[in-house]
């Protein structure tokens, strides 16, 4: 019998499985996870948002705060200055009160002590000048000079040491009278030379200034407008080229040089002198195995003219003072 017990599988007893349950139960759980989530969530962007509000406010507060806190130091700072605001708008009702002011300070100047003390200085130069003038009248007296010539149609025109001084001008026969001093007398008449010089007068005796003048001279010019002055060969080109510029360095020496221009008008007429200004021109013409190269006169002229003589055939200008 024992061994027929163990013949036979054991039986065990299963309980059966309740599927519809846990099913039922596993709902709730997930909805309730759901709408935790949910809450918190809301509660979450709730929270943002208290915050949120709060923090846009206070710095409007803070800035209104700052404002205030600003501008009442400038209320302050303002308060003083408000005294002249209020001046500037009474101004134009106001000139005369505000232009008196001015001159009660214009009199203080006027009561200035270095104003008097200048007055008390002003003196003293002034007594210097006038001895100088006193000292100055009694030495140099004026002098009474008599302009003479032998030509009656001469004129007189004197030119004193000061520029500002106006000419004097006086005919032949006149009497003049002149502050001791050096003087440049021009005397001038109608077919007559012109003659310049500068005259002293000085002493108390009266003067007599006498001048004979030259009469007008035959006059004749001529110009030397391309006579040539030297010229010289080449062979080559760049012989040429180089006795060119020995030339120019030449040309200006020579016309600078008085005595050149003497000589060339010399050359023309006997006694001839050069006139007006000069100018040398180098010139290469010719043929490339004879070329020459010489300098010309492309302005100048010469002026001869008769020997000075006056009306009566003497020697002239002749100026004497007596």
């Amino acid at each position: 019998m024992p061994d027929q017990r163990d013949d036979y599988e054991p039986i065990i007893a299963t309980r059966p499985r309740r599927s519809g349950p846990q099913r039922e139960e596993a709902k709730p759980l997930w909805s309730l996870v759901l709408a935790l989530g949910a809450a918190l969530i809301l509660a979450i962007a709730a929270g943002l948002w208290f915050m949120s509000r709060p923090s846009n406010e206070s710095p409007a507060t803070a800035q209104t705060e700052s404002v205030t806190s600003e501008t009442l130091p400038e209320i302050r700072v303002e308060q003083p200055m408000a005294p002249p605001a209020r001046d500037a708008e009474p101004v134009a009702a106001e000139p005369a009160a505000q232009t008196p002011a001015q001159p009660a300070e214009a009199p203080e100047p006027m009561t200035e002590p270095v104003t008097e003390d200048a007055p008390a200085i002003t003196p003293e130069s002034a007594p210097q000048s006038e001895p100088d003038n006193a000292v100055q009248t009694p030495a140099e007296p004026p002098l009474s000079v008599r302009f003479d010539s032998p030509d009656s149609q001469v004129q007189f025109e004197l030119r004193g040491p000061l520029e500002s001084s106006a000419p004097v001008t006086s005919k032949v026969g006149d009497v003049v009278s002149l502050l001791p001093g050096t003087y440049r007398v021009v005397a001038s008449g109608p077919h007559l030379e012109t003659f310049e010089q500068n005259v002293t007068f000085d002493g108390e005796q009266p003067a007599d200034y006498s001048v004979e003048l030259c009469a007008e001279r035959k006059r004749e010019r001529e110009s030397l407008a391309g006579q040539v002055v030297e010229e010289r060969a080449c062979e080559s080109t760049a012989q040429c080229e180089s006795l060119f510029m020995v030339l120019s360095e030449q040309a200006d020496r020579l016309v600078k040089d008085r005595s050149f221009r003497t000589q060339q008008c010399g050359q023309w007429r006997s006694g001839a002198s050069p006139e007006g200004s000069w100018t040398l021109d180098i010139k290469c013409g010719g043929p490339t195995s004879a070329s020459t190269c010489r300098i010309e006169i492309s302005q100048g002229a010469c002026e001869v003219a008769e020997p000075p003589r006056s009306v009566r055939g003497t020697a002239c200008p002749r100026a004497e003072l007596h």
